[in-house]
């Protein structure tokens, strides 16, 4: 007998009923196809695996389903209460980097995301914030203002809290303003350091004459080998000469700001007339030389073998096959082109050429040649002990101490703003902002003392407080994490219910 002739049947011609069941709610729901655990499970897979890859993954478990019947469950479950947590954090996200930012809310003292917003401007914060039946005492935010007039607005008496890695973070991009005001200091003390090459550029790169206010774009002069005054020079390599091309435009565009800037024309007009950004255009004439740009590096496993490679260079081995054999003696376990391509800046002119037909002989190690740091990576050199170094670095942070005496005090600021806010010194804190406003050669330092004493209280509360913003920036790069396993698919309410973990 099936099924349906086990149920009881209806005899009442009026009804439209025709078979009774008895609703078994533990097993379960009304007019439900799946069982509550099994719903539980579908729910649980979707908001760690998604839509699509969830259903990869209940098919391995043996549940047939499909990816749009988990988007469904997720939508389904139930909203929480929509607290607002006594202790929060606030800060924006990307929907789209550049185009579209949202903005997160984290309770400090259950670990978890309360809630998603649209947008991150000051009014939605604002209206989230009043619609909540208790507003927050203590709300850690980074230093924008936007989040600021909103707390603001909407729970005056919050204490609010700026994120300490922000401040040391701000800290240090007002060093590297500071070093990209003072280009010709960092050349000088580049050519210092490194006697044997002139100041502009390397001379791995085209020569180009920089050293006045005045620059001209020059062809690109390769010197010949003085042991063989008849020798081929090789030309430029392709990249070189588009290196050589990028700066000569360059060039031209910084002659082309000082000259607008010495008629007298203002900094909106020059920047509208030149198409720039008014940012870059305020670093090229607060600059004092041309800026130069730092060669970019790629560590590679090699790297790790340079001192016995030139150990061997030295004693006339200049094979790349038989330099990669021994480095991989001692544990190297890359290709030999990667060692050529090391080692070839090493080479003479006439040895790029094979105009050399012996052995070279054993000549003293090729000494490690410094590259120009960026600003960003000199900063971190004057203000970290236990960074590691490439060669020549530590006499170039030498040389600037020495001979550039913003660079010297602003470094030496750097560190002791960095300690007071690691030792949580509030009185070094203060001591601080009163010697940085009296150096009259780091305008930047002082500029950023300034923005300190407009926001005082965030500061002193993010000292005094042990509440900082990091558990929400931990939730942000989690929130980036679902966002890209998501695809598409990354809506603001499926988004909200797979980091919240609960209901639209």
């Amino acid at each position: 007998m099936g099924l349906r002739g086990a149920l009881p049947r209806n005899d009442n011609a009026d009804c439209r009923r025709r078979i009774f069941a008895e609703e078994l709610p533990d097993l379960a729901h009304r007019r439900a196809r799946v069982t509550p655990r099994l719903d539980r499970a579908m729910v649980r897979v979707g908001l760690e695996c998604g839509g699509e890859p969830g259903q990869r993954l209940c098919g391995k478990l043996g549940i047939t389903t499909s990816g749009d019947t988990i988007l469904r469950r997720l939508r389904a479950m139930p909203r929480d209460s929509g607290h607002c947590g006594n202790i929060i954090g606030v800060d924006d996200f990307a929907f789209r980097r550049g185009q579209h930012y949202g903005t997160i809310i984290v309770d400090h003292e259950s670990g978890g995301v309360i809630d998603l917003l649209p947008d991150r401007t000051s009014a939605t914060l604002e209206a989230w914030v009043a619609a909540r039946p208790a507003a927050p005492s203590v709300v850690t935010r980074d230093r924008s203002g936007v989040y600021a007039k909103a707390i603001t607005a909407a729970a005056p008496d919050a204490v609010q809290v700026a994120d300490r890695w922000h401040l040391l973070a701000n800290c240090r991009e007002a060093l590297v303003r500071l070093l990209d005001r003072h280009h010709a200091s960092i050349t000088q003390a580049l050519a210092t350091t490194r006697p044997n090459t002139p100041a502009h550029p390397p001379s791995d790169t085209p020569a180009l004459d920089v050293s006045g206010p005045a620059l001209v774009a020059t062809t690109a002069v390769v010197k010949p080998v003085t042991a063989m005054p008849n020798a081929v020079v090789p030309p430029l390599s392709q990249s070189q000469q588009h290196s050589a091309d990028r700066r000569a435009l360059r060039v031209s565009r910084y002659e082309k700001v000082l000259e607008l800037h010495q008629q007298g024309l203002s900094q909106r007009a020059i920047a509208r007339e030149l198409k720039m950004a008014r940012r870059q255009l305020m670093k090229l004439l607060n600059a004092g030389a041309f800026p130069e740009r730092a060669k970019t590096r790629h560590t590679q496993q090699v790297d790790q073998y340079i001192d016995p490679l030139r150990q061997q260079w030295a004693e006339g081995i200049r094979n790349a096959r038989a330099l990669t054999k021994y480095i991989r003696t001692l544990g190297y376990t890359g290709g030999h082109d990667m060692v050529r391509r090391r080692v070839a800046p090493w080479r003479t002119p006439t040895e790029r050429l094979g105009l050399v037909g012996s052995k070279p002989k054993p000549r003293s190690p090729v000494p490690a040649r410094l590259q120009r740091p960026s600003s960003d990576r000199l900063s971190w050199l004057l203000i970290k002990d236990d960074m590691a170094r490439r060669a020549g670095e530590t006499d170039l942070v030498a040389e600037l101490g020495k001979n550039c005496e913003p660079i010297r005090v602003g470094g030496e600021l750097a560190r002791s703003f960095g300690d007071a806010v690691r030792n949580r010194d509030l009185s070094a804190l203060t001591a601080w902002t009163g010697r940085a406003l009296q150096m009259p050669l780091t305008n930047n330092m002082n500029g950023f003392a300034q923005g300190l004493l407009r926001n005082w209280p965030e500061v002193r509360a993010a000292i005094t407080l042990p509440w900082s913003n990091g558990r929400t920036e931990g939730h942000v790069n989690r929130l980036k994490l679902i966002k890209r396993k998501m695809f598409g698919r990354a809506k603001l309410d499926l988004l909200r219910i797979r980091v919240t973990g609960s209901g639209p």
